[in-house]
């Protein structure tokens, strides 16, 4: 069963967001579902490399301007770009939200882990303006206050600035946790003067395949272009 810690209730735009029962009679995937549902971790993870020299060039131009939140919103693109991320499993029914709430994991002034919930802008410049002060006002309270209260409408993000790194996992709940997980890592330079940085995307394979993983990775690619 699909079971979360009764951990406090965040309040904002995302309680609001559309949630969509799947009918799972009809569903094309019903039987690749059923048989990774099988399996006691069914998630995988794919690492690759993303070109973040455009970024990293509107940062040099920009004063004041935050390549960290451009990762987070380029992320935030390829998930909401590929409809396989946006599914759930909830015991035996299957969910699907229109919108997923960006949590990236944050470090307290003295040293501890943190998280805060960003909700989903396609605007970049609306995007970082409310992350900044959302983010701002989670490193002031101090407070730890993982997950969402029974919303599963997620997806986990976080960061590796000190690791060039080939691989990476995550923790998960248990077999059933559909939450996708995106780690990167530092920027490295290329012999041909670009910058690169190790992308991990982690999703349950009941609900995406290698294709799909695919598309987040070429869906990243070119929002992290438009910058």
């Amino acid at each position: 069963m699909f079971r979360r810690p009764n951990w406090p209730l965040r309040k904002g735009a995302a309680d609001f967001m559309a949630i969509v029962d799947v009918d799972l009679a009809s569903w094309p995937r019903r039987e690749t579902l059923a048989l990774f549902r099988r399996f006691e971790k069914p998630q995988f993870s794919v690492t690759s490399r993303i070109d973040v020299s455009r970024i990293l060039a509107r940062r040099r131009e920009s004063n004041g301007f935050s390549s960290y939140l451009a990762c987070t919103y380029a992320a935030g693109c390829a998930l909401h770009a590929v409809p396989e991320f946006s599914f759930r499993i909830r015991g035996e029914k299957l969910v699907r939200h229109e919108t997923m709430v960006l949590s990236p994991t944050l470090q307290f002034s003295d040293g501890r882990l943190g998280f805060t919930y960003l909700d989903w802008q396609p605007d970049q410049d609306r995007f970082a303006r409310q992350a900044r002060a959302t983010i701002a006002e989670t490193l002031a309270l101090g407070l730890l206050k993982p997950g969402v209260d029974g919303d599963d409408g997620v997806a986990f993000l976080s960061c590796q600035p000190w690791l060039d790194f080939s691989s990476f996992d995550n923790p998960v709940f248990d077999s059933d946790d559909s939450i996708p997980r995106i780690c990167w890592g530092r920027y490295t330079p290329t012999p041909e003067g670009r910058t690169t940085m190790a992308v991990a995307l982690q999703v349950h394979h009941g609900l995406a395949d290698g294709y799909h993983v695919a598309q987040f990775f070429q869906a990243m690619q070119a929002a992290a272009d438009q910058f």
